[in-house]
Parts: structure tokens; sequence; C-alpha cells
């Protein structure tokens, strides 16, 4: 295994980094100064080699949310090699739309090990070096779905709400030891993922709710990442901070 041992930078976990908005905001926070840890089923590599080539820090490490054991065995790696985390962004997520006549057992829980399940456990290992540090960021992506779910989303909202209730909660517990916890709530947000499975006509009708008429893009939501995880935000904690261009619904 290669050595990979942090600098004095901070260290930020990404999670879903293949993705468009995961890569996004791995680029925004490398550019901050933060060593990445990029992870995804998905290979991160030619992210991690473009950070690096960028001349910053960044290790890609694979990880399957939807298995426990894996996420434990992932933040483990993550500690053995880059030896703390500062930020983690829970930015992965399982979208499958379906009707309630065809949501089983085993999808509905699918949906929320990995929507629910992951950022708990992330948190969970994670926050222990933060607390010991006095210092730390963890930023949830909730989804405007929450607000007003289209049919076939029944799964997906009820677990981006409870990401938000997660959020509310760990931001209570951890507070008091320098560790602020907010969500990030964006609208229908077009990247190669979403275009190659939704129509035109879903980004053309949220787009026409929108006060700002256009559609999201993943760089519309990088600034307030990078907002979250700074310094200046040390006093806000337990919010949801809606970016969708003013629709507050998908």
């Amino acid at each position: 295994m290669t050595a990979f041992t942090a600098n004095n930078d901070r260290v930020a976990v990404v999670t879903g980094a293949a993705g468009g908005l995961g890569t996004a905001f791995a680029l925004r926070l490398a550019a901050a100064g933060h060593t990445l840890v990029l992870t995804d089923v998905a290979a991160c590599d030619a992210l991690a080699a473009r950070i690096e080539a960028e001349g910053r820090r960044a290790i890609a490490l694979p990880c399957d949310l939807s298995d426990p054991a894996d996420v434990a065995r992932f933040a483990a790696s993550v500690l053995e090699r880059v030896g703390k985390v500062d930020v983690l962004v829970n930015n992965a997520a399982f979208m499958p739309m379906a009707p309630l006549s065809a949501i089983s057992a085993s999808l509905w829980r699918q949906i929320m090990t990995v929507n629910v399940d992951a950022p708990f456990l992330l948190a969970q290992a994670f926050s222990t070096g933060m607390i010991e540090r006095g210092w730390g960021r963890i930023v949830n992506l909730a989804s405007s779905t929450v607000w007003g779910p289209p049919p076939g989303m029944s799964a997906y909202a009820s677990s981006k709400m409870a990401v938000i209730g997660l959020t509310r909660a760990l931001a209570s517990e951890l507070g008091s030891h320098g560790i602020t916890v907010n969500a990030i709530s964006p609208g229908l947000t077009r990247h190669p993922g979403s275009a190659a499975n939704l129509p035109p006509e879903a980004f053309e009708a949220v787009r026409a709710r929108q006060f700002i008429p256009r559609t999201e893009e993943p760089d519309d939501l990088t600034g307030a990442l990078a907002f979250l995880v700074s310094d200046d935000a040390r006093f806000v904690t337990g919010q949801v901070m809606n970016v969708d261009g003013g629709g507050f619904g998908f």
C-alpha cells in the first residue's frame, strides 16, 4: 500500500466524488487548500490525479456505502493512511424513482442504508478525532424533494428528510466540541448522471418554477459548501441551506 500522509492542511472526505456534484465539491475544496479523500463505488483515480496535477493533494479510496461493513473498512483505511479528517461531505445518494406500489422492503432499506445510515456511520467514525482536535465540519446533502416531492420519490424524499433530522441531532450533540453540522438542499441539478436519467421536460418544469430562471449546475452549490466548511461559518450549525434558485421544491 502506498503511504499517504496528510500535511498540516485540513483533510476533507467527499463521498460520491465520481458524480457531478461530488466532483465539483472536491475541486472547490482542493482549490481552497484542502487535502482530499475521494470515495465512490465508481473510480475516482482520474479526479485525484487532476487535483494532484493542480498542486493539491488527493487520494481515491473506493467504498460501497450500501454495505455498513465496507463503510467501517473505508473509515479505518482513511484514518490509517491520512491520519485525520477535518471535513466530511456526505454527498453520495441513491435516488431510484419508483411508485409506492413498486417499492419493496429491500429497495427501501437500500435507499436508507446509502442515504442515511452511511452519513451517520461516517460522522460517528470521524467525529471522534474532530472532538479531540476541537474543530470539525460535517455537511450533508438534503434535497428540495422534501419540500415538494413528486410522484415516485416517496422513499428518496423520506431518506432526505431523515438526513435533515440527522443534521439537527448531530449539530446538537457536537456543537460544544467546535464541530458544526449543516445540510445543503439543492434543487434539480443538471450533471451527466441526472441528464442521462431524466427527460429534458423535468429540467424545464423545475426551471420554470424557480425565481432564477435557469437550470441549476454543480458549480452553483460549491460556494455554499466553501462557506459552511470555513471558519466564517463557525456560528452556523444545524441549518439547511436551500440552494435551488428560489424554487423551494422539485
